[in-house]
């Protein structure tokens, strides 16, 4: 639920937003970013013109900067359904699956049934799931579920509370038991404990599933490496989204 807001709608400023933006999707990007900064520097806080700059950033393959700016057009009217679409694009860009889907679902939340923006929303959340349902066997809200405890896990991994990374990476594969990058992970936590036996099974399980999975390879050979009994430093640790 939102709170209640208050927008302000100027016709002939929203003209100007859209003269702006057809600008730049005329190919001009440099004259609609022209209007659009000196929109913004009138109109700082009006959701039209910072939609105007996120919908740019957006065209020119700033989507983090689109996010951000949709995010404060959104703050102030939440039911602009076509900011709620351009920001699903962006975080899709962006390879935030889980941001993706909320935004979609709310252009279909807030939209019209039959307008084009709805439809094409509605299009791409079912090739969504039934990709996941394919790639993963599980539906899309459980997959979302799944990457949440993911990512909590690889936070405290990175913060060097290994065994409760293990923990949340075993929860993962509860959801998810074909997840190499969890595997890798906790084989990646053990070695960083000294558990050399329980690190390599995890290890070996990880390339069961993706007998290409680099990172698993990497670690392993370079656990077996080390003396027996000999922790793997954790000191410069990198981390990579390897199926980005």
């Amino acid at each position: 639920n939102f709170k209640d807001f208050t927008a302000l709608i100027d016709p002939e400023l929203d003209k100007a937003v859209d003269d702006a933006l057809r600008f730049a999707e005329k190919g001009n990007l440099a004259k609609g970013e022209a209007l659009l900064i000196g929109l913004m520097e009138k109109y700082p806080k009006v959701y039209k013109v910072q939609y105007g700059m996120g919908t740019l950033h957006a065209m020119k393959g700033n989507y983090a900067e689109s996010v951000f700016f949709l995010n404060k057009c959104l703050e102030t009217f939440p039911y602009f359904v076509a900011a709620w679409f351009n920001k699903a694009v962006a975080h899709k860009n962006l390879l935030d699956l889980g941001n993706t889907v909320t935004s979609f679902r709310k252009v279909i939340e807030f939209g019209d049934r039959g307008d084009h923006l709805v439809i094409t929303a509605e299009k791409l959340l079912l090739d969504m799931e039934t990709s996941i349902s394919r790639d993963y066997g599980m539906s899309l809200d459980l997959y979302l579920k799944s990457m949440d405890e993911f990512g909590n896990a690889f936070s405290q991994m990175q913060n060097k509370e290994y065994e409760k990374a293990i923990t949340g990476f075993q929860k993962v594969l509860l959801f998810n038991k074909n997840h190499p990058q969890s595997y890798g992970n906790i084989g990646l936590c053990c070695s960083f404990l000294g558990k050399r036996e329980e690190a390599l099974t995890a290890f070996d399980k990880a390339l069961a599933i993706d007998p290409s999975y680099q990172p698993a390879l990497t670690n392993r050979a370079l656990l077996l490496s080390l003396p027996d009994g000999e922790k793997m430093p954790d000191s410069n640790m990198k981390t990579v989204d390897f199926y980005k």
